[in-house]
């Protein structure tokens, strides 16, 4: 009994220890979630989070070498987000969650190398019938422009069409547009997730539009098709078109007794004018968001067209601009952006900054809260384009705190990245390759000017190499890209990536090389994996006429660079296979993977973090859908198992009490889901899962922890309720149960309605109840009312 006690105060300790503020973590894990349907990503925070003011998920097919983002949303202590699991193949789904702190430390759940250690959810193969179909295409794609059936004049027709969900996988360069059976897509203007296209002319008359978006994988993940007529004339706007898009949020929130009201709302305005196009974006929000970087954002762009393959573009205000993964990868700026497209030549300069300064405090005598610099931001990227088959790039990146934005803080930092990159496609998109290979100066303290022979005797420069990194930093201070102080690293950081891709016979290979040093550091990725180095490969394989998926994916790979013995080798091997019948039968989905990883840390290294441990994974899932009278039923269910088989034991000194502890594991998690589909437009669901997870098997410190929970939920969908209105209800019950430590079960109960209009716009209601029923230290319960409503006109 002592020993448990003792594991749950490391356990704990360890939960308490990822925030400096004693925040503890809950994440339940996920049941196996059927393709098609969305998965809730959601972290409890028990106690205060205001020194968070980013959250992320990072996400990646098993077997994949790189993880995909998308920003968390926060609701009172709940961080939440939904990912649409559409794009991804059934298999194993690994995931972790990453956040930024007030004074810029990145924090992770899981803390300790959560790249290499994520958690995983199980995505099940289904067949998606008609519905299912009919579902996604009504949710992927809205139709801006013509209307469905519109009469519209020749010199007033623009086609837009917007993809409402940002965080929806698309491979754009699959986009199709086809007008009359013609495919136009090589015209189209993408803007983010808007397509439009300005016809040049149109003979008058109906029309026929087809719109189609894809995943990487080439799955078809949402269409639209539509006709419009168009007529002779001309009208007052004499070229002009816009739309304009609006929506606003509310959320009442009364959690663990108190009791908050946040209010934010949007407007998105595109038009044109001839060859012009307008952008214009506001957000707004009552509170200030997280570490009081500033919530409200505001941006604009206009274009010039020259052809309808060459713009022009300068955009202010908030914006992001992705380079690649290494460089610069969806990070915010506040500032100003120009930039060319063109099928020779593209060209992006942005400057800004990433962060406001934010104040720090004095928390007592000897100690004090640090805030969060001023940090201007700067990038140029030109690229050369030869035809359609190679572009070549370069990039310059650069990042500098103010230290005089702020009077406490930690030290501030300064970064530079030059680099560059080579993308090849050949046959028609089959063969693709996309390297960037770049180098990074940091300085991890910018407060204080020395001179360059004191950085030269610290780094150990003579001679040559001394002159060289004398010349290249005395440069870069000279255009006020680095500061020479006690804090620069003259010498460069390295990173690399060579990423091929292949589509032949049935096959989609992608093999990538990767090598990132532990100090590489750029301004424009915060979230970057460093410190890495090895092979990856991945094989997707259809076969017997696309009813059987089977991917096989190798890794071998080293990571903690720079650690010496703590560089940890790691190999994982491991293949998925799924079987979508044509036939009226089950569809069935196998998992194995196997990793290991280990290093050479001493056994009485304090320092490092010592491993030799392998992890194996099997899971089994089934869909069958079947009719019972006019009810379509959809049935899941799976089995899942992950054994770790640690072969260092812990020592904890806990007062006068020192114990060995087990880091074997053994997680099971069972799950049984039923989906009913009735002739009138009524859809239930139904289910139940099981997660056991043993700690320290086999061992004196062994610890169970069993979590069981029901749910249900039904909706009911009233087409043209009110003119062209549709009402959908839903009411939504979940009971769980926790055995460990301290046992106690939760009921949550979730109500609301959808409405649906062209016309009108949409308007959704949703009321949430949380119950904690009898557990320890909580007595109250806690509730959300949100609200939404969205109008494109």
């Amino acid at each position: 009994m002592m020993s448990k006690r003792i594991l749950f105060y490391i356990l704990l300790f360890a939960a308490t220890a990822v925030f400096a503020s004693n925040t503890i973590i809950i994440h339940n894990a996920l049941e196996p979630v059927v393709k098609g349907e969305k998965a809730r990503m959601e972290l409890n925070l028990m106690a205060q989070q205001s020194d968070i003011y980013e959250a992320r998920l990072f996400y990646r097919e098993k077997g994949d070498a790189d993880y995909r983002s998308k920003v968390m949303k926060e609701e009172g202590f709940t961080i939440f987000t939904d990912l649409d699991t559409r794009s991804l193949n059934p298999g194993n789904i690994e995931y972790y969650f990453a956040m930024q702190t007030l004074n810029g430390t990145l924090v992770t759940y899981p803390e300790f190398s959560p790249e290499e250690n994520p958690l995983t959810f199980n995505l099940v193969a289904s067949k998606f019938n008609e519905l299912a179909l009919q579902e996604t295409d009504e949710n992927a794609l809205i139709i801006l422009s013509p209307e469905p059936n519109e009469v519209i004049p020749e010199d007033e027709l623009l086609i837009a069409i917007s993809i409402p969900n940002p965080e929806l996988e698309v491979d754009h360069s699959r986009s199709r547009l086809l007008i009359d059976g013609i495919n136009v897509s090589t015209i189209m203007e993408r803007d983010g997730n808007l397509y439009t296209l300005t016809p040049k002319s149109m003979r008058t008359g109906s029309h026929n539009v087809e719109f189609k978006i894809f995943s990487s994988d080439g799955s078809m993940i949402g269409k639209k098709e539509w006709t419009f007529r168009v007529t002779t004339g001309s009208t007052d706007t004499d070229g002009f078109k816009q739309s304009t898009e609006l929506y606003m949020d509310n959320r009442y929130q009364d959690i663990a007794k108190t009791s908050n009201n946040y209010f934010r709302a949007g407007l998105r305005w595109n038009a044109s004018y001839n060859d012009w196009d307008f952008r214009l974006k506001a957000d707004g929000s009552s509170d200030d968001g997280y570490s009081q970087q500033n919530a409200n954002r505001f941006g604009g762009q206009v274009s010039y067209s020259f052809t309808p393959s060459t713009r022009l573009y300068l955009k202010g205000g908030d914006f992001s601009t992705d380079y690649d993964a290494l460089t610069f990868w969806n990070r915010r700026i506040l500032g100003v952006g120009f930039g060319l497209l063109s099928p020779y030549f593209d060209l992006d300069i942005s400057a800004g900054q990433t962060a406001k300064a934010v104040e720090g405090s004095v928390t007592t005598a000897n100690d004090t809260l640090p805030g969060t610099y001023k940090e201007t931001f700067f990038a140029v990227r030109p690229v050369f384009n030869f035809g359609n088959h190679v572009s070549w790039g370069l990039n310059l990146i650069n990042g500098k705190e103010d230290p005089k934005s702020i009077a406490y803080g930690n030290n501030p930092k300064e970064s530079l990245v030059l680099g560059t990159t080579l993308n090849l496609n050949f046959d028609n998109n089959r063969v693709r390759f996309a390297s960037s290979v770049q180098a990074s100066i940091r300085n991890n303290d910018a407060s204080g000017k020395v001179d360059f022979d004191t950085l030269a005797e610290k780094f150990d420069l003579t001679g040559s190499d001394k002159q060289l990194a004398e010349k290249f930093v005395n440069f870069m201070e000279s255009t006020g890209f680095l500061s020479i102080t006690q804090g620069l690293a003259p010498i460069p950081a390295l990173a690399m990536q060579f990423d091929t891709y292949l589509s032949y016979f049935n096959n989609y290979i992608k093999l990538t090389y990767k090598s990132i040093d532990a100090d590489y550091t750029t301004p424009g990725n915060p979230w970057l994996l460093r410190g890495i180095r090895g092979f990856f490969a991945n094989d997707n394989i259809r076969l017997v006429n696309n009813q059987v998926f089977l991917n096989l994916y190798f890794k071998a790979y080293t990571d903690n660079l720079s650690q010496e013995d703590g560089e940890t080798t790691n190999s994982d091997i491991g293949a998925s296979l799924s079987y979508f019948p044509i036939q009226n039968l089950p569809s069935l989905t196998l998992t194995f993977g196997s990793q290991s990883r280990k290093n050479d840390v001493a056994e009485d290294n304090p320092a490092l973090y010592r491993e030799d441990n392998s992890t194996q994974r099997l899971g089994v899932s089934s869909t069958y859908s079947f009719r019972t009278g006019s009810v379509m039923n959809t049935a899941t269910v799976g089995v899942s198992n992950i054994a770790r088989d640690d072969k260092v034991n812990r020592t904890i000194i806990a007062g006068s009490d020192t114990t060995q502890f087990s880091n074997n594991s053994d997680f099971t998690i069972f799950s049984v889901a039923f989906k009913n589909q009735f002739e009138i437009p009524v859809v239930t669901r139904f289910g139940f899962s099981q997660s056991t997870s043993l700690f320290g098997e086999n061992a004196a410190n062994e610890y169970e922890n069993k979590i069981t929970r029901f749910y249900g939920d039904v909706e009911y969908t009233f087409k043209q309720f009110i003119a062209d209105m549709d009402f959908k209800p839903f009411l939504k019950v979940s009971s769980s149960s926790y055995q460990n430590v301290s046992d106690y079960n939760l009921l949550n109960y979730t109500a609301g309605f959808y409405v649906s209009s062209y016309d009108y716009g949409n308007l959704s209601i949703r009321f949430d109840y949380i119950d904690f029923g009898d557990k320890p230290g909580t007595t109250w319960q806690d509730m959300i009312l949100s609200t939404r409503y969205e109008v494109v006109f």
